[in-house]
C-alpha cells in the first residue's frame, strides 16, 4: 500500500509543479518586456493549452488583479488587492520577501469554486536597483488537479484516501479532499511537497478485499501479500521472528519507493528531497552545491538497432561509471529513461562541478559491450549552482535541465552552465512556438525558388522550395529564425506539409498558365519523413495539384538517413516507385558511408556549402569535392554544389567535375512572379 501512496504523492507533485510552471512562464515574459505585457490573452491561451490544468492565468500588478485569462467567469476577481484585501495576504508577502513562488489554499474563490494558487513575485531590472512589479499566478482547480492521478480509479479496488494540510492560521490539520468511504484502520501517509510547506496523502484499503490488482509499476506487491500471509499464520509461534520479517520488508519496501528497479541509483522522488534537504543546510551554515542534469547522445539508436536489453544494460553501465566518477556523499539519480541527475555536495567553487562533468563525459565515452558489440556512446549534461542559480530546487532542476538543452544544441558530448541566456531562450522558444501556431492558422507563410543551374551553360535545370515567414511585426523571416522550434514541437509536421502542397499548387499553376514547369526540389525533415503515413501524404498531395510524380524531388539529410537506415530505405523505395526523384542535402557533413549511399535510391548529391565557401583558400576542401563528384558519378548521380558566390569558386567546381549548382552568384532566392521560365 505504501507504494500506491508514493506513486499517487508523486504524480499529484509532477502535475502541481508543472501546472506552477506557467507562472514563471509569465514572469519570464513580463521581464523580457519590461512590465508592458501587450499580448497576455494571446500567450496566455497558449500557455494553458500547452501546460494543461490550470483553470486561469492572472497578472497582479502592484499586487493588484487586472488581467485574467481567461476573464468570462472569473470577473469578481479583477481589482483584487492580494496585499490588502486578500484573506491569504501573509502569503502574498512571504513570497515578496523571500523571493519565491508561494501556494495558497485550497479555499473557495471570490468567483466560486475549491482551488489552490500559486503567485510567484515578479522583480524587474530599474534604473538604480530591481524593484517588486507585482504576481504572476495560476489558480487550478482541486478537482481538476486530482483528476490526473488514479485516486478515482483505485478506489473500485478498496482504497480510501484523504488529503490534509496543516492550515496556516489556526496550525490543526485540515483534511481538504477525501474519497467517499472512510479510512480504514491501517494507512499510510506520505507528503507531497508543495513550494512553501507540504500536503499529506494517507490510503487504507478495505479489509474485505481479497484481491490485490497490481497498479501499473508496483513491484513486489505480490510478494508483499504472499509474504503478510506466511507471518500471519505464524504469528503466534514466531513472535520476534515476524517482527524481524516485518522489518526487513518495511526496509525493501522504502527502498523500492525511493529508487530505480533497474540501477538501484535514486528516483526523482528521493531526489528532490535530498537537495530540498541540502539547499537548507547550505542556508543556514553556506557552502555550494551543483545540480546536474544528463542523458546519452542518441540513445535511442541503441534501443533500435540492439534491442530494449542492451539498451538496459547500458544504463546498469553508465549508472555505475557515474558513481565511480563522484564523491561517496555525491548522490546519483535516474530520473528516468536514459536520463540521470547528480546532486554534487561540499563544492568549494564551480570548477569543481567542471572537473566531475569533465571526468563523468570520459567515462561515460569509453566502449561498451552490448549483445556481444563493442558501442560508443557520448553524453551531454546541463549544470547549474546554488546559492548562484537559486535556492530553490524545482528552479535548479528546472535550470539545470535547460543547460542540458543547451548542451545538446551547442554539439553533444560536452557541458554548459546554466545562464540567464538559458532562460531568455526557452522563453523565447516558447514564444516563437506560439507565434507559429498562429502563423499556421493565418497562413502567413509562402514560398521563394532558387535556382539550380548546369555549370556548364548556366541554363535552369530546376528549383528549390524554400519557406519565408511574412510575421506580421518582424516582417519576411527566414528559416534559421524558426525552424529549429518547429523541428522540437513537432510543427515542422503540418508546415511541411504545406510546403510540399504548395511546391505541387506551383508547378500546376505554372502549367496552366502556358509555361514550361520545371522539376522543384522540397526539403523534408526528419520529424516529417517519421511520421506515418508520409509516403500516402506525399501521393495526395501530388493527386490534389494533379502533378506528375516526377516533377517533385524530395531533398533528405544524412541526419535523417542515419537515424533508421531500414525503414528510410522502405519508404523512399515506395516513392521512388511511383516516380519521385530523391537528393541527399548537405552531403559530406554527416556520417553516411559509401556502403549506405549504394542503398538508398537517390538521384542527386548536394555538397554542403561549407566546402565551397573555403574551396579558393587552398584547403582540402577542393580534394573533398573532387573526391566526392567522382564517386557520385561512378553511381550514376548528379552532384550540386550549394552557395556559389565566386567566378572563382565556379571555375575549381567545374574543374572537380561538379555538374550543377546554385548560389548568389547565379540567382538569389525568388517569388514565383520573379522567375523567367520558357512558354509550352
Amino acid at each position: 500500500m505504501g507504494q500506491v501512496t508514493n506513486s499517487q504523492a508523486s504524480a499529484i507533485e509532477r502535475r502541481l509543479s508543472r501546472s506552477l510552471s506557467t507562472t514563471y512562464i509569465l514572469a519570464q515574459e513580463v521581464k523580457r518586456s519590461n512590465g508592458q505585457f501587450k499580448d497576455f490573452d494571446k500567450y496566455a491561451a497558449e500557455v494553458i493549452r500547452t501546460i494543461g490544468v490550470v483553470s486561469n492565468l492572472q497578472l497582479a500588478p502592484d499586487g493588484i488583479i487586472r488581467r485574467i485569462y481567461p476573464l468570462s467567469g472569473n470577473e469578481k476577481a479583477i481589482g483584487h488587492n492580494l496585499l490588502k484585501d486578500d484573506k491569504r495576504l501573509k502569503e502574498a508577502h512571504a513570497a515578496i520577501k523571500e523571493r519565491h513562488l508561494t501556494l495558497a489554499g485550497p479555499f473557495e474563490l471570490i468567483q466560486g469554486g475549491v482551488a489552490i494558487i500559486g503567485r510567484n513575485p515578479v522583480f524587474i531590472e530599474g534604473t538604480e536597483q530591481e524593484y517588486f512589479w507585482g504576481f504572476t499566478s495560476a489558480v487550478i482547480f482541486l478537482d481538476d488537479l486530482l483528476a490526473v492521478t488514479e485516486l478515482n480509479q483505485i478506489k473500485e479496488k478498496g482504497y480510501s484516501y484523504s488529503l490534509s494540510r496543516i492550515h496556516p492560521d489556526t496550525g490543526k490539520e485540515e483534511v481538504f479532499a477525501h474519497s467517499n468511504n472512510p479510512l480504514g484502520d491501517i494507512t499510510s501517509s506520505v507528503r507531497v511537497n508543495i513550494p512553501n510547506g507540504f500536503w499529506t496523502l494517507t490510503m487504507s484499503r478495505a479489509r474485505h478485499a481479497h484481491q490485490i490488482n497490481l497498479l501499473p509499476g508496483m513491484v513486489g506487491s505480490l510478494f508483499i501479500s504472499l509474504i503478510i500471509s506466511l507471518l500471519a499464520y505464524r504469528t503466534l509461534r514466531e513472535p520476534l521472528r515476524l517482527q524481524k520479517l516485518v522489518v526487513a520488508k518495511t526496509k525493501e519496501l522504502e527502498h523500492l519507493a525511493f529508487h530505480d528497479a533497474l540501477t538501484g541509483l535514486v528516483n526523482r522522488q528521493l531526489f528532490k528531497e535530498e537537495l530540498e534537504q541540502e539547499i537548507r543546510n547550505i542556508r543556514r551554515h553556506g557552502g555550494h552545491l551543483a545540480v546536474m542534469y544528463l542523458d546519452l547522445d542518441d540513445f535511442k539508436r541503441i534501443n533500435d538497432s540492439l534491442g530494449h536489453g542492451a539498451g538496459d544494460q547500458l544504463l546498469k553501465v553508465t549508472a555505475k561509471r557515474i558513481k565511480a566518477v563522484v564523491k561517496e556523499n555525491d548522490i546519483v539519480a535516474r530520473l528516468g529513461g536514459d536520463e540521470f541527475a547528480v546532486l554534487l555536495l561540499d563544492l568549494e567553487s564551480p570548477n569543481e562541478a567542471m572537473s566531475v562533468a569533465g571526468k563523468i563525459t570520459q567515462v561515460v565515452a569509453q566502449p561498451v559491450n552490448l549483445s556481444q558489440r563493442e558501442a560508443l556512446v557520448s553524453t551531454s549534461i546541463g549544470i547549474s549552482m546554488s546559492p548562484e542559480d537559486s535556492q530553490n530546487p524545482e528552479e535548479l532542476m528546472r535550470n539545470s535541465d535547460l543547460a542540458l538543452y543547451s548542451s545538446k544544441q551547442a554539439g553533444k558530448n560536452r557541458y554548459e552552465f546554466f545562464s540567464a541566456r538559458m532562460q531568455d531562450d526557452a522563453s523565447r522558444r516558447l514564444r516563437i512556438e506560439n507565434e507559429l501556431r498562429l502563423a499556421i492558422k493565418n497562413n502567413e507563410f509562402f514560398l521563394v525558388y532558387q535556382p539550380i543551374v548546369s555549370l556548364a551553360t548556366k541554363r535552369l535545370v530546376k528549383l528549390e522550395a524554400l519557406i519565408r515567414w511574412n510575421h506580421p511585426e518582424k516582417g519576411v523571416l527566414a528559416p534559421a529564425s524558426f525552424i529549429d522550434v518547429a523541428e522540437k514541437t513537432g510543427l515542422i509536421v503540418p508546415i511541411g506539409k504545406w510546403v510540399l502542397e504548395s511546391a505541387c499548387q506551383f508547378i500546376s499553376n505554372t502549367k496552366k498558365n502556358g509555361l514550361l514547369p520545371p522539376l522543384v526540389a522540397v526539403n523534408i525533415s526528419a520529424r516529417q519523413f517519421s511520421e506515418s503515413g508520409f509516403s500516402e501524404q506525399v501521393q495526395k498531395s501530388l493527386c490534389k495539384a494533379q502533378v506528375k510524380p516526377e516533377m517533385i524531388e524530395l531533398e533528405i539529410t544524412e541526419t535523417l538517413v542515419m537515424e533508421d537506415v531500414e525503414y528510410t530505405v522502405k519508404v523512399l523505395n515506395i516513392l521512388k516507385q511511383i516516380g519521385i526523384r530523391f537528393s541527399m542535402d548537405d552531403f559530406g557533413t554527416g556520417y553516411s558511408s559509401l556502403a549506405q549511399l549504394k542503398q538508398l535510391p537517390v538521384n542527386t548529391l548536394k555538397i554542403d556549402r561549407s566546402f565551397v565557401s573555403d574551396i579558393e583558400s587552398g584547403s582540402n576542401d577542393f580534394q573533398i569535392i573532387e573526391a566526392i563528384v567522382a564517386m557520385a558519378h561512378k553511381l550514376g548521380l548528379d552532384v550540386v554544389a550549394e552557395g556559389i558566390e565566386t567566378e572563382g569558386q565556379l571555375k575549381l567546381l567545374k574543374q572537380a567535375g561538379c555538374n550543377l549548382g546554385q548560389g548568389y552568384l547565379f540567382s538569389r532566392p525568388i517569388t514565383p512572379d520573379q522567375l523567367v521560365l520558357e512558354r509550352i
